[in-house]
């Protein structure tokens, strides 16, 4: 396979990451913003790196992050943190299982002194037993720094459970028939109403308050008929039982965990959103909850040299890096669902589509410059000497914005 013989990756920095190395798949990769934010752990212009094969995305994310600066910016707050492991002990009697559902959170000390021996980053919060006939699942809960922990807590609590089996007064062989390190109650990538409810990572909350002008000048539309459109597609997602209620804040997720390095099969738990639209006075209130977000800013992908880069850009390295790309994703989570319900009610949904997300070449300009389709309600229009151009600052999008008089 003559795509598979070049890479920049080191082989030999990769332990960890891969087996059966046989090279690297190139995904594209966009830049979305500036989006500003008033957050409690990043503030000023953001840019989002955005790893997709999806036309129009990186547009749309851009038209919302420019609605949303020239409103006065987002306001984000990571609320908890909190990556599960669910082990299972399964006993002869639901008597045995009621007892050792009853007895074990009492050790919850000993069990942290065992998770410390483990880790120094892993911090056991909690223990939740739940009985599912004569079989205990054990919910063990942690905070993990700027790491998504996964593998880390399944480590710690595996030596947690160990501890669990030594311990005469709460297992016996005769009742004790089974143990499983985890039973598929945690919601490891998986989308579930648990998940929703209660998040398995960081749970990020964002919104912002768009006036009338803004909604009309770059989004197209009136805020009116903005939540008009939101409020079928909220009715939609309850006839469907959707796990949340959003138009696409998965897009978002699976782009910048692409981007950074983060475990991309957790897209199913942390692409769960609540997404509110709201009439006020002078415009329209949005907000974006995303429950939990399994991703971190060390371990894992993050360490390899393209994604670390894509953190560094948007200044998510060092301690407190995790909370702040989770409130990154969340800004940018919103913007573009901003963008995208703009553009279904103001009935550019499909032709922003048509022209930007088909695998046709652009036209050429009479200079001879390639120029890319006019994004429309997905984005300002773009000139590229080459395959990448970052857009101009907000201020000159705004007096742009201003002077078409809703071009846009």
């Amino acid at each position: 396979m003559n795509s598979l013989q070049h890479t920049r990756l080191d082989a030999g920095k990769l332990t960890g990451n891969i087996e059966g190395l046989v090279g690297a798949v190139e995904i594209p990769i966009g830049v979305a913003g500036p989006l500003l934010f008033c957050g409690t752990n990043v503030r000023g212009e953001r840019y989002a790196p955005l790893a997709t094969t999806e036309g129009a995305l990186v547009s749309s994310a851009t038209r919302g992050a420019l609605a949303v600066t020239m409103a006065g910016g987002v306001s984000t707050h990571a609320v908890s943190q909190a990556m599960t492991r669910a082990p299972v002990f399964a006993f002869s009697r639901l008597a045995d299982a009621s007892r050792f559902a009853a007895t074990v959170p009492q050790h919850i000390g000993d069990l942290r002194t065992a998770v410390r021996q483990v880790s120094s980053h892993a911090v056991l919060v909690s223990i939740e037993p739940v009985i599912l006939g004569r079989a205990v699942h054990l919910r063990f809960r942690y905070t993990t720094g700027d790491a998504a922990g996964q593998n880390m807590t399944t480590v710690c609590t595996w030596h947690a459970c160990q501890w669990i089996l030594r311990q005469s007064h709460l297992v016996t062989d005769d009742a004790l028939e089974f143990f499983l390190i985890e039973g598929n109650s945690s919601g490891d990538k998986k989308a579930s109403a648990l998940a929703m409810a209660e998040g398995r990572g960081i749970r990020v909350a964002a919104d912002c308050v768009l006036p009338t002008g803004v909604i009309e000048r770059v989004l197209r539309t009136t805020p009116d008929e903005l939540v008009r459109g939101y409020q079928h597609i909220a009715a939609g997602a309850v006839h469907s039982a959707m796990l949340g209620s959003n138009a696409n804040s998965a897009n978002v997720v699976a782009a910048i965990f692409t981007a950074t390095g983060q475990d991309i099969a957790c897209v199913h738990d942390s692409g769960m959103g609540h997404f509110v639209l709201e009439r006020t006075r002078d415009g329209v209130h949005a907000s974006m909850t995303l429950p939990g977000l399994a991703l971190g800013t060390v371990g894992g992908g993050t360490h390899l040299p393209t994604q670390h880069e894509m953190l560094a850009l948007m200044g998510c390295t060092g301690p407190g890096s995790a909370v702040r790309l989770a409130e990154i994703i969340a800004g940018f989570a919103l913007a573009l669902d901003l963008s995208t319900v703009s553009a279904a009610v103001s009935d550019d949904f499909a032709s922003a589509h048509e022209r930007l997300g088909r695998n046709r070449l652009p036209h050429q300009s009479d200079t001879g410059r390639h120029v890319t389709p006019s994004a429309g309600a997905e984005g300002p229009v773009t000139e590229a000497a080459g395959p990448l151009s970052l857009p101009p600052d907000v201020h000159t999008q705004e007096r742009e914005a201003s002077a078409e008089g809703g071009a846009r």
